[in-house]
């Protein structure tokens, strides 16, 4: 794969901004609804958007900021409200258990927050938004990248599967997630 030029990370990088403002709008408008429902199926939405341009950012060869030292954005966008709220919309099945690593030896499941791992998506695609927004295309789109990889990329996609199971036992068992968020994860012996 040839190297790109920055005049072509800078216009990739334009265009993934444009994408990432149309996640992070699809994420707002579900806060302050309050039916778990519609909720759900909009998380599922969203976040299979944003997985879709994770993933087109991993794909991407490893990109390199211009500066060796990622230029202050200001103060990260503030989302505890947001995460309060949608934990309450998600109360009774908010919390999921997961394997973070199924390598270990032994596999120990460990409890999860849908409501932590939407917002932590939603903060990361806001920082790289700082970048974009002060005319750092290339700079956003490293921190896009690197953050799917190292964080939001694996917390969405387990979010995504925790949504979805609760879909599936809806749809085709009729029953409700049997997780609730005061349980902790089972013994795994």
């Amino acid at each position: 794969m040839r190297e790109m030029t920055e005049d072509e990370l800078a216009s990739v990088g334009n265009t993934f901004a444009e994408e990432v403002v149309a996640v992070l709008e699809g994420l707002r408008s579900l806060d302050g609804i309050t039916d778990p429902e519609e909720v759900v199926a909009g998380l599922l939405v969203e976040l299979s958007r944003a997985l879709t341009l994770g993933a087109r950012m991993a794909a991407m060869p490893r990109l390199v900021p211009p500066d060796r030292y990622e230029p202050d954005t200001g103060p990260d966008v503030e989302l505890d409200d947001v995460r309060v709220r949608l934990a309450e919309v998600l109360d009774g099945f908010n919390t999921y258990v997961e394997v973070f690593d199924p390598y270990d030896d032994p596999a120990v499941p460990s409890a999860y927050r849908i409501s932590d791992d939407v917002i932590s998506l939603a903060a990361s695609l806001a920082h790289g938004m700082q970048h974009a927004r002060a005319g750092r295309p290339i700079e956003a789109l490293w921190w896009w990248q690197f953050s799917f990889l190292s964080s939001w990329g694996g917390e969405t996609t387990s979010a995504l599967r925790a949504l979805q199971s609760v879909i599936a036992r809806d749809r085709i068992v009729g029953a409700a997630p049997a997780i609730s968020p005061e349980q902790l994860p089972p013994d795994p012996l």
